[in-house]
């Protein structure tokens, strides 16, 4: 069996910050914040990059859910298709425990209230992320007996099932988005289950714009609002319209110029290749040429 991966942190989940309620934390279908019961263990995780965990208000962290991509609430003040991308949102504020939460009408990514608040709950960490974000499968309640805080843990698909992580692919509610620092076994688990909820046409999956075989021709940030589109693809987009760009023909030039929008990957045959080697643009508008969960990211 190979050696552990994961560090199990216990802590408490947050929402929303009690004394600065309006200006809080943003939770998202693969994001939430977390306080650790040890700080100490968040701090001698493993850095993916050069930058440190990002100690928040009142030392929270945010935590990336590993593994998955929801669509996104909020980037950049726009958003995806908001009925799946709130569900996401709301799925995973169950799976973690909360049972009443309120957003502010006027704020709407804001929580204005959360039963129970703060939520205790455990994460299985690997890493610091380049944003300074934990890396983590996130799970509700206690860990099994015998696991104590910082304990060095195996997660097999079993444990990996258990987590909020893979509730959000079952759900047909996040794409599997994958790094080179996810175990391979665990990567390869987490295909059947996106698959799976693919094949049974659950959540979004049936409506998706952007697919293979499925295009779409947006010509700025405002068509990009309501489409079911992998969330990575849909960022450089929002980016790319934002410079000023008022269709796609430059498009594949601009993600090329740049190495930072052109992630680096490991492609369905083994070979090394880009972002760009995931989708195409022709006629018809955008589309994909690859499933996302076949491709690994750089990290």
């Amino acid at each position: 069996m190979p050696a552990p991966r994961y560090r199990l942190i216990r802590g408490d989940f947050y929402v929303l910050y009690p004394d600065l309620p309006r200006n809080g934390p943003e939770p998202d279908g693969d994001t939430i914040s977390f306080l650790p019961d040890s700080d100490d263990l968040v701090q001698a995780l493993p850095r993916f990059g050069t930058t440190a965990a990002d100690r928040k208000h009142l030392g929270v962290y945010s935590v990336r859910f590993e593994g998955i991509d929801a669509l996104e609430t909020h980037f950049q003040n726009h958003h995806q298709n908001l009925a799946f991308a709130d569900a996401a949102r709301d799925l995973m504020l169950r799976e973690a425990g909360f049972t009443a939460v309120e957003f502010f009408d006027d704020r709407p990514n804001k929580v204005q209230s959360a039963t129970p608040h703060p939520l205790p709950g455990y994460i299985l960490a690997t890493g610091i992320e380049q944003n300074g974000r934990i890396v983590a499968q996130v799970y509700a309640g206690e860990p099994d007996d015998g696991l104590v805080d910082g304990s060095r843990v195996f997660v097999d698909d079993a444990l990996l099932d258990r987590s909020v992580n893979a509730a959000l692919v079952r759900a047909g509610l996040a794409y599997g988005e994958f790094y080179t620092t996810m175990p391979f076994p665990l990567v390869t688990h987490m295909r059947d289950l996106v698959a799976q909820a693919r094949a049974a046409g659950t959540g979004f999956w049936p409506h998706e714009n952007v697919g293979v075989g499925t295009s779409a021709r947006p010509t700025g940030v405002a068509d990009l609002s309501d489409l079911v589109i992998f969330p990575k693809l849909y960022r450089r987009l929002v980016d790319y319209f934002g410079d000023g760009h008022t269709d796609l023909a430059a498009f594949d030039t601009w993600v090329r110029a740049v190495a930072e929008r052109d992630d680096p990957a490991q492609l369905p045959t083994g070979e090394h290749g880009h972002l760009h080697d995931l989708y195409e643009v022709d006629e018809s508008g955008i589309s994909l040429r690859i499933l996302p969960e076949q491709v690994v990211f750089l990290e």
